[in-house]
């Protein structure tokens, strides 16, 4: 009998039980752990330089730990802080993009980050279906 052989694709993965919806998830929380040292990196340069490095200034350590409870929220399969991280990162492009022009160097990277938040959203959500659905199954008999 043959078999055939599915890709998976990290971009748009399929659930098929609860350990694919947590990986899912944990696309969101490494691209909230990635922004988090990325801001924290930016922000620690700027501080010990004279000047803003590409329009971050040091109070870009906020949104380090923002980005740092977001990812510790999803690694909990937090449905409400996946959404949170993808409103929030979504938000700072637009911003960084419409304000900061060379910024639109990075936009590869903005998407990947992107897909990886919105994975993490549903991720969390198909985690959460998925244990639902699995507490409301019937014991196995014993016979």
């Amino acid at each position: 009998m043959a078999t055939r052989y599915k890709q998976e694709r990290w971009y748009w993965p399929s659930f098929g039980n609860m350990a694919d919806a947590e990986q899912a998830a944990n696309q969101g929380f490494w691209a909230a752990v990635f922004v988090a040292a990325v801001a924290t990196l930016f922000a620690t340069i700027s501080a010990f330089s004279s000047h803003n490095v590409m329009g971050i200034d040091p109070f870009a350590y906020v949104d380090a730990v923002v980005f740092a409870v977001i990812a510790w929220r999803i690694r909990r399969r937090s449905r409400a802080f996946a959404i949170a991280g993808l409103v929030l990162f979504t938000v700072e492009k637009i911003f960084q993009f419409t304000t900061q022009p060379l910024a639109l160097v990075g936009i590869l990277m903005a998407i990947v980050l992107f897909v990886c938040f919105i994975n993490a959203v549903r991720g969390t959500f198909a985690y959460h279906r998925m244990l639902v659905a699995s507490a409301q199954e019937p014991a196995p008999a014993n016979s």
